[in-house]
């Protein structure tokens, strides 16, 4: 299905950084009473405009949860239940927006997008590289963690069998997967050299990026957040 609305890799990886440094960072005060909340909302927008409904659904339950957990019974516990909230909301409403923005850039990103948006940025070539091995190393790895679980399967270690065997199981997946992971880094690496992306000359890409008007919308958004966030926190 095509998407109703496009945005450019550059924009994407923008937001994702400032997501996760000011909802880490700022303080709950001040205007960042009305700002955090924006920033909580915009991964969730961003994947109801991709069709991503289910992850944004999970997203948005939990944020509702969490937030009405801190307003309506965290001011009535006391002790060491209190601490325990405090500490998982406060991790809730920091590190989830970043990790739901950064899953939103690896789910509608291409190699070839983040590529040609990061040679754009003049990014050095040693961590262009990185980053597009990276970028295929988690999904490559969660398809041989799904194979692993299958071969697990045919020995019989599923459900309540691991219980009883602990060692076993442990065995049996974390050594596979361990394997699986330096190979599949060592082939990704040598995949992109031989595609080139070592080479100094300058190289063509099939993807035309472009901003559009939701891309200023959203960049300006970000540069009005840095100077609110830069003038609250250091000046």
């Amino acid at each position: 299905m095509k998407q109703r609305i496009q945005i450019d890799p550059r924009t994407k990886l923008l937001l994702t950084v400032t997501i996760n440094i000011i909802t880490v960072s700022a303080p709950q005060s001040g205007w960042f009473l009305y700002i955090l909340p924006i920033l909580w909302g915009i991964p969730a927008i961003l994947l109801l405009l991709y069709q991503k409904y289910k992850i944004a659904s999970y997203y948005l339950i939990l944020l509702l949860s969490v937030t009405t957990f801190q307003y309506t019974v965290a001011p009535y516990i006391h002790g060491v239940l209190f601490f325990l909230s405090l500490g998982i909301i406060s991790i809730s409403l920091r590190l989830l927006p970043g990790i739901m923005m950064g899953y939103f850039l690896l789910s509608t990103t291409s190699i070839s997008e983040l590529v040609a948006a990061l040679e754009k940025l003049h990014m050095p070539r040693g961590f262009i590289i990185s980053l597009s091995v990276m970028f295929r190393f988690f999904p490559t790895l969660r398809y041989e963690y799904i194979y692993i679980q299958q071969a697990m399967a045919f020995r019989g270690l599923t459900g309540f069998s691991m219980l009883l065997h602990p060692v076993k199981a442990m065995e049996y997946r974390l050594i596979p997967l361990m394997v699986s992971a330096s190979k599949i880094g060592n082939e990704l690496t040598m995949a992109s050299l031989t595609r080139g992306l070592s080479a100094p000359n300058k190289r063509t890409n099939v993807s035309q990026l472009q901003f559009y008007l939701q891309d200023f919308l959203l960049i300006t958004t970000c540069i009005v957040v840095w100077l609110i966030f830069i003038s609250e926190v250091f000046l």
